[in-house]
């Protein structure tokens, strides 16, 4: 049997400007109910915040959710804010960023392979396919978050194997990125398919490896057919 992984982020939906709407509306939330924080911290100030957090804690490197959490509740401590304004603005944030658009090829052709393949969800932020009613498609979603590793490490294609049921080698990885995607899953045993919208050409600092390409998801069940 042979089951399909698939990247999320700018695979199955445009991510240009969904960061920045979500970063917005956070703001926008703590202005009206933690003016305090929001006027300490505005969003430049905030990311400063979010960096020195990073690299205070390592151990986050591979949650973002976590590491927002821990941002907002250093900025509410800051200024003497209660504590449950971190988990407030993280949800506005969260809600925020699952407001995505598909890109008009990722619904039909998850219709059409989820009755064929175990379909597994990977992805190195913090969405998730149940939030956008997208979990009835895949058997398992992970997370570098739950993972505690990203793409391209091998832990995460690991568990999408384990998720799937299919040894690594029966995994199918399709991703937009050359090198958490392609080269990551090329790398650990994995057939890779390059989701290249663009056309753009194999980055030059990367090293070649065996993968497929196509430039829409359309042209997936085709390829995997063949």
């Amino acid at each position: 049997m042979t089951a399909i992984s698939l990247d999320l982020d700018e695979t199955l939906w445009r991510l240009d400007g969904v960061l920045e709407h979500a970063e917005e509306a956070t703001v926008a939330f703590l202005r009206e109910h933690y003016p305090a924080i929001a006027e300490a911290y505005p969003p430049e100030r905030m990311r400063v915040l979010r960096d020195q957090v990073a690299r205070e804690n390592p151990e986050l490197a591979y949650n973002v959710t976590a590491l927002r959490i821990r941002t907002f509740e250093q900025a509410a401590k800051a200024v003497g804010a209660p504590l449950r304004a971190a988990e407030e603005a993280f949800e506005v944030f969260i809600d925020a960023r699952h407001s995505v658009e598909l890109y008009p090829d990722a619904l039909p052709v998850l219709e059409g392979l989820y009755r064929e393949f175990p379909l597994v969800a990977l992805t190195n932020g913090n969405a998730d396919v149940h939030r956008l009613a997208l979990g009835h498609y895949f058997v398992a979603a992970y997370s570098a978050v739950h993972v505690g590793a990203a793409k391209p490490s091998r832990p995460m294609f690991e568990a999408a194997a384990r998720g799937s049921g299919v040894p690594i080698e029966r995994l199918i990885h399709v991703g937009d990125d050359p090198e958490t995607d392609v080269s990551g899953a090329a790398r650990h045993g994995l057939r890779a398919i390059w989701l290249n919208r663009s056309g753009a050409p194999w980055p030059e600092y990367l090293p070649r490896v065996d993968y497929e390409e196509i430039r829409t998801l359309d042209e997936l069940p085709g390829l995997i057919e063949r």
